[in-house]
Formats: structure tokens, C-alpha cells, sequence
């Protein structure tokens, strides 16, 4: 596909030319070139490198890099998006971008093809796949995690931490996958509303840390890919300037299918690597969640408040690098309704979020089981408001406006050790 450059300086504010050891950082916004919208979760890297960021939902994203790549292109990718190159050499000190992304003229697919190919026949390949277009050898992630709890009126809770994430795929162990927690930090709004009271995830990082490096997921995993009917697009998409199949999934008409979802899968053409799973959980199915796989999430909970699930949303999305396939980056959002007393129903959002800001080959002992990260309830309260520079030179996902003003920033005049004068 044919690449767009289409960024410019947008104002003499926002990137500090070098801080820390040897570093750079650029910051900026990536918006949809026909419509101005941002186009939240955009992914920002070095080209040839193994790591970068990924832009929050508003479409902001801070790029910290070493000196060393500053003659190196900075490359923007996004699903149903063709990539765009920001020159790096040609940023000053004082500059802040915004990258416009074109989205993906789509191909039309031959009628013969579509006629002769199966759906669930093409994913099935995709996951038969797995093996040969992921690593087959230990390899470990460094990446961001946050989770945030928040309802119409006010963000409550943000959890945020940088996690190294081991995989490994080809050693027998009771624990192929592994977190631990390099540095971390939590803010909360008080009071908490009674009815929220425990209302958390024991442990979301491992959840959106997983990915199909060890095997197909699990609704998708032997038979359970029946349960299924699958429906191949008229035309081709792309992602990372590589195209690809889209096709919607749901299950099976009249069938019913435990903790069914409803969404559409990317599948590169070229490797039939999985690119994306995106879905919701049916309406059924959710309420089925709530007293089984959800049941932890909600057992905790104080006084005597009604639920009712009202929406469960999972993504996860991958990127390639010399030939394998990656975790990008996945999310799950659960939203509930509760309701107290004669109290006017309040909607709650969990919202949990990781990001990959670098892969590198693993010697297998890089997360020790003693250090795995079981619980983010424990992480250190963060006094002050929410500031990028606690993390140093860690790629992260920006705070977007509603999460920064969770908590008020430090009186004037006080210095705080994140948050100096």
C-alpha cells in the first residue's frame, strides 16, 4: 500500500528535546485525515525498532526515544488505517505533531473468491496458524497497564503500572505467562461511592496481559470454533500497511452458545496471522458472566445494591516484527448498573488497558515466580495529580482529561517528590 506522510507543527509547546540519559520524547495527537476525529489507540514506533507506544483514547500519544534514532522515521499504524512516517530528524526541541491518518481504500474481493471461501474455514486456518506466525521461544514484554474506575459523573480509581510480561511457549510450566510489576502507582477520589466498594477486578493485568502466543482462545479453542458462523467482508481492510480480511462473527442462529460474543476479526492475507479480535458479549451471555467468569469481580461488593451487566468489550491487537507476530496491546471494559435502594441507577465502567512498549527475547527466568504480580489493589497512593514524568523514560499511555483530574494537583507552593516547583 501505498504510505502517506500527513502530519504538522501544531504548536511551539510540548516536546522537550532531551531529558533524562540520552533520551528524546515527541508528543502530539493522531486524528482520522477526513474527519478530524482522533483515532484513539493508535500505535507510535521507531521504524525497525522493538518497542514504542501506543495513544490513548483521545488519540494522545508521548514517544520517549533514545538520541541514537533521532536520523530514524517515527511510523503511526492503526487498524482500517494506512501507516504514516514522522521524520524525526526534523523535529526541534519546541515541537508538538499532529498526525493525520488515511484510512484504507478497501479492495473488493473477487465474487469467486468469496463464493469458494468458508469463513469459519479461514480462521480456522488463522488459528492453525499460531505456531508458525508467533514466537515459538520465551520472549518477555515490557508494556503499560491501567485500570480505571469510573461512572457519568467523576473518574474514582486509576491503577496504573509498568509491567515486564514473560511468555513461554515451549516450556512445560504451571505458569506459561508471568507479570511482574517494575513500577507502579494508584490515584483515588473519595468518598467512594458505598455501592462501588469493592467493585475491581483481583487481578485484571493478568487478563489483558494474555495472548494467543500459547494457543487459540478458548471460545474459539477445538469445538467451541463451531458455535460460531463467520461472514468475509466484500472488501479488504488493512493494518500496519499489510491487508487483510475482516470478517464479523456471532454465533451460530438458535444455538446457544456459553458467554457468546458478537464482534469481527482481522486476518492478515499474506501469513493469516490474527491481527484483531474485537467483540462484545451478547446480551444473554453477559448476565451469564456476571455469576461465573465475572463472579470474583462482583463477590466483594458491600451493602445490598442490584447489578445487571449491561455491556463487556474485549479487543486485542497485534503487530508484526521480523517475521512474528506480537501482542500490541488488549482491553476489556465492563460496564454495570447498580442500583440502591430508591436511589436513581448509577451505570459503573472497569475499564482495563495494556499497552506493549517493547519485545525482547526472554532466557526464560525474567519473572520469577515469587515475584509474579497477583493484585494491583496494593500499588502506592499517588498524592498530586496524575504527571507523565513519574514514569521516566517508560513508554506509557497518557492520562486522557477526565483521568487527570481525578485528583486535585498539590497546593501552591508545596513540592512534592513527582511533582517539583
Amino acid at each position: 500500500m501505498k504510505r502517506f506522510v500527513s502530519f504538522f507543527y501544531l504548536l511551539l509547546t510540548g516536546i522537550q528535546g532531551s531529558f533524562g540519559q540520552g533520551y528524546q520524547q515527541v508528543k502530539g495527537q493522531v486524528v482520522d485525515q477526513s474527519t478530524g476525529k482522533p483515532v484513539g489507540f493508535a500505535y507510535v514506533s521507531v521504524s525497525g525498532k522493538a518497542w514504542g507506544t501506543l495513544a490513548n483514547q483521545e488519540g494522545r500519544f508521548l514517544l520517549n526515544y533514545p538520541k541514537i534514532d533521532s536520523q530514524k522515521e517515527g511510523v503511526i499504524s492503526a487498524a482500517d488505517y494506512q501507516n504514516s512516517v514522522l521524520p524525526l530528524r526534523n523535529l526541534k526541541p519546541v515541537d508538538s505533531v499532529v498526525i493525520r491518518l488515511e484510512p484504507v481504500v478497501g479492495t473488493p474481493l473477487a465474487v469467486s473468491f468469496r463464493k469458494q471461501t468458508d469463513g469459519r474455514l479461514l480462521v480456522f486456518s488463522a488459528l492453525k496458524a499460531i505456531r508458525t506466525n508467533f514466537q515459538a521461544t520465551p520472549t518477555v514484554l515490557t508494556g503499560f497497564y491501567r485500570e480505571v474506575l469510573s461512572t457519568d459523573t467523576a473518574c474514582w480509581n486509576v491503577r496504573e503500572a509498568i509491567l515486564k510480561v514473560e511468555k513461554l511457549p515451549s516450556v512445560q510450566t504451571e505458569l506459561p505467562e508471568k507479570a511482574k510489576l517494575v513500577k507502579g502507582r494508584q490515584a483515588e477520589r473519595n468518598p467512594l461511592p458505598k455501592a462501588l466498594e469493592g467493585y475491581a477486578f483481583p487481578n485484571g493485568a493478568a487478563i489483558v496481559t494474555r495472548s494467543m502466543d500459547l494457543g487459540p482462545p478458548e471460545y474459539w479453542d477445538g469445538d467451541n470454533l463451531n458455535d460460531y458462523e463467520f461472514r468475509l467482508d466484500s472488501v479488504l481492510t488493512g493494518c500496519d500497511n499489510r491487508p487483510a480480511y475482516r470478517l464479523a462473527f456471532a454465533p451460530v442462529a438458535g444455538r446457544r452458545v456459553r458467554a457468546a460474543r458478537k464482534g469481527e476479526v482481522l486476518i492478515d492475507t499474506a501469513s493469516r496471522a490474527i491481527v484483531r479480535i474485537a467483540y462484545e458479549f451478547t446480551p444473554e451471555a453477559a448476565g451469564e458472566v456476571l455469576k461465573t467468569n465475572l463472579k470474583a469481580v462482583f463477590e466483594n461488593l458491600t451493602g445490598r445494591s442490584k447489578k445487571e451487566v449491561k455491556r463487556i468489550y474485549s479487543h486485542s491487537q497485534y503487530r508484526q516484527l521480523n517475521g512474528k507476530w506480537f501482542l500490541q496491546d488488549a482491553r476489556l471494559v465492563l460496564e454495570t448498573q447498580f442500583s440502591v435502594a430508591t436511589n436513581p441507577p448509577m451505570t459503573a465502567v472497569i475499564d482495563l488497558h495494556f499497552g506493549t512498549g517493547e519485545y525482547a527475547k526472554s532466557n526464560g527466568q525474567t519473572v520469577k515466580e515469587t515475584e509474579v504480580l497477583t493484585t494491583t489493589e496494593n500499588l502506592p497512593k499517588q498524592t498530586g495529580k496524575l504527571d507523565e514524568r513519574f514514569w521516566g523514560n517508560f513508554n506509557t499511555i497518557l492520562p486522557t482529561d477526565a483521568e487527570r483530574l481525578i485528583l486535585p494537583p498539590p497546593p501552591k507552593g508545596e513540592r512534592t517528590r513527582n511533582h517539583p516547583e
